[in-house]
């Protein structure tokens, strides 16, 4: 074991209402490698796939399974020359198929625990692999802008997308039938694919004001997902194409999507080191799950929908129990009333934050505040702490060149507070006290900074 390993933990979740009331965190269970840059569960729910590496490139990435009843570690496939990038199993639950930062795209096979095949054909490294619903086809996609399928049983190409986004394709999703490939693209662009009608493009989704990174299907294959650098989940009808909502409360880009197996969540992570469950139901978040300390690169629900992987940069992997936020448990009811602030009296102390949908997004900046909330109740120190989002995209300023334009919707939130804060002396001296805080995340980030800088 490295010095550089961190602990893997499993952390009960409790929600009540729209937000988590608190976490019990268990014993450290097994050992983890560094970045945790994918993850996925096995089709049966026992095996948890963990990829990653110390470093993008120079040193080879890993690939590693895990057990979930036991968290010890049932393998170490190496293989790989640079930091593994994407990770699924096929859904059969006979291949794990890894994709890496050195071009590679290799088929394991997890009987013999043993590399099948590497498959050749991306100019640049590979963002995302995915496995058809049937296990006989698996597609990757690449910085190089194209999608490419493989024959399973063969370890052969058949086919690809070329040319069907005018940037490097960041992830991809097989809708739930088959017949449907989804696509997400730094030319800001998410494209549906008609599979049977020789990969033929049948949706091109508009909407996103900056690149997008991923994409995913619901799982009555009805809806379409997709986030990125804008900080907004979208929400799309596969049947036409048409935007069914949009989801905000990111203060910095999303890096993972993933639905609930049931349908009825969806869950968001990214830069802001934040995991936010969505009620899909209301289109209002859950709960948020918090106290990272660094960039999140990828979250997955277990089979059931009754835990939650979390992988990020520094921490490593986090699992996370009874997730599954089921509507009975949100106060649907007491969204028209917004005339109730009184609520804010109940035991539920996060709920206000939820009702008043202005102060959604200063309620959410309260993670890397945790020391001055009490000072500036009122939410005085709100303004100085949303400038925090305009230093992340510091921290992520390589990817795709966006991190000036992604400062722009930053520049406008403080504005919004503005008019109700300035007026109240209390301001002042709860930015003067906010000051050294808003001082530290700067530092924090430091060592992220070059990590992120290569994605």
């Amino acid at each position: 074991m490295s010095r550089f390993w961190s602990l893997l933990t499993v952390v009960a979740l409790l929600a009540i209402g729209v937000a988590r009331s608190a976490a019990d965190e268990l014993p450290p269970i097994a050992k983890h490698a560094t970045w945790v840059t994918a993850l996925a569960f096995s089709p049966d729910g026992q095996t948890l796939a963990t990829v990653g590496g110390e470093t993008l490139l120079y040193r080879p990435g890993y690939v590693k399974l895990w057990d979930v009843a036991t968290g010890q570690e049932k393998a170490n496939l190496e293989g790989h020359a640079a930091c593994v990038w994407a990770v699924a199993f096929s859904p059969d639950g006979k291949w794990l198929a890894t994709a890496s930062y050195d071009r590679q795209v290799k088929l394991w096979d997890l009987a013999a625990g043993k590399e099948q095949a590497t498959l050749s054909g991306h100019k640049n490294w590979v963002t995302s692999v995915a496995f058809s619903p049937d296990s006989t086809t698996l597609a990757s996609a690449s910085e190089d802008g194209t999608i490419r399928f493989w024959d399973v049983a063969s370890a052969q190409p058949k086919g690809a997308i070329e040319g069907g986004h005018a940037g490097m394709v960041r992830g991809i999703a097989w809708s739930p039938d088959g017949k449907l490939l989804a696509s997400a693209s730094s030319d800001k662009l998410v494209k549906v694919w008609d599979i049977a009608n020789n990969n033929a493009e049948k949706l091109k989704l508009e909407g996103h004001t900056e690149p997008v990174w991923c994409v995913a299907f619901s799982p009555d294959g009805a809806t379409l997902a997709s986030a990125g650098v804008d900080r907004a989940v979208r929400l799309w009808n596969v049947a036409d194409g048409a935007a069914k909502g949009t989801l905000e409360k990111h203060t910095n880009w999303i890096s993972s999507i993933a639905f609930s197996p049931k349908g009825g969540q969806l869950a968001s992570a990214g830069y802001d080191k934040h995991v936010v469950l969505w009620d899909l139901a209301t289109a209002q978040p859950s709960a948020t799950l918090d106290g990272f300390d660094s960039t999140i690169w990828s979250v997955g629900y277990s089979p059931d929908g009754k835990r939650l992987a979390v992988g990020s940069q520094r921490e490593a992997l986090r699992l996370f129990a009874e997730v599954t936020i089921y509507k009975p448990l949100y106060v649907e009811e007491k969204k028209p009333e917004e005339a109730k602030p009184v609520e804010e009296a109940k035991p539920e102390g996060e709920k206000p934050a939820e009702e008043a949908k202005p102060e959604e997004k200063p309620a959410e900046e309260k993670p890397a505040e945790e020391a001055k909330p009490e000072e500036a109740k009122p939410d005085e120190a709100k303004p100085a702490e949303e400038a925090k989002p305009e230093e992340k995209p510091t921290e992520e300023k390589p990817a795709d060149e966006k991190p000036a334009e992604e400062a722009k919707p930053d520049a406008a939130k403080p504005e919004e507070a503005k008019p109700a804060e300035e007026a109240k002396p209390e301001e002042a001296k709860a930015a003067d006290a906010a000051k050294p805080d808003e001082a530290k995340p700067a530092e924090e980030t430091t060592p992220d900074a070059p990590k992120p800088a290569n994605v």
